[in-house]
């Protein structure tokens, strides 16, 4: 959760669109502040946003750990149920600390949205884990090749509860093997290309309006 205090009634301002956005109405007092200082709240901690991006690639490394040591400990049938509740904990602080990295919000889909990906001569279905303004994650069954990093890759898809179909290209920044052949799923990161403007308004309005969804 971002959060930042307000300059004229010292209460915090939360909003998932403090990383997006120049200005926002304080919750509190109505004022219309600048957003500056935003924080990163997480399971009871706080960090300075600015801090955590300039060490996002540690703190990235570090949950990739937590998550390695996570699973070995819930294969150990040794392990005391205090350990395990305590690892999800700190897993749980390091994931809202990247969430709140990010620089743009990105929204998590609760249901599938379905996608028609294209990449390497590959066409294949697949769907949405998140979505923001400056790209998304993937799924795609792990039947399929995975998409070479720094490669093309367009998108086809239409938002919840719209008609419209649109079409997306971007460039692969990553991707992760499904390790289930049959029933696995490969995910893919990617960064969108420039779109025009009138898709950007599109997005932009569905993204902001999923965000003031967000419990608080």
């Amino acid at each position: 959760m971002l959060i930042m205090k307000c300059p004229e009634c010292d209460k915090y301002i939360s909003s998932a669109l403090l990383a997006e956005i120049d200005t926002i109405q304080c919750e509190h007092c109505s004022a219309q502040v600048r957003v500056k200082n935003v924080l990163v709240s997480s399971n009871g901690f706080t960090f300075d946003r600015s801090d955590l991006l300039k060490r996002f690639f540690r703190y990235r490394k570090l949950l990739d750990e937590v998550i390695d040591e996570r699973n070995a400990l819930f294969a150990n049938a040794s392990a005391s149920n205090e350990s395990k509740r305590s690892i999800e904990q700190f897993l749980a602080i390091l994931q809202g600390m990247m969430t709140g990295a990010r620089d743009h919000f990105r929204y998590q889909f609760e249901s599938q949205v379905v996608t028609r990906i294209l990449y390497n001569k590959v066409q294949c279905h697949g769907s949405f884990i998140n979505l923001s303004m400056e790209g998304a994650c993937l799924e795609i069954a792990s039947s399929y090749s995975l998409p070479r990093v720094g490669g093309g890759i367009a998108v086809e898809f239409s938002l919840p509860d719209q008609d419209d179909i649109f079409t997306l290209d971007g460039t692969v920044c990553w991707t992760q093997k499904g390790k289930d052949p049959v029933g696995g799923k490969h995910s893919v990161g990617i960064k969108f290309n420039d779109f025009g403007s009138d898709l950007k308004d599109i997005l932009w309005s569905f993204i902001s309006g999923l965000a003031t969804q967000v419990p608080r």
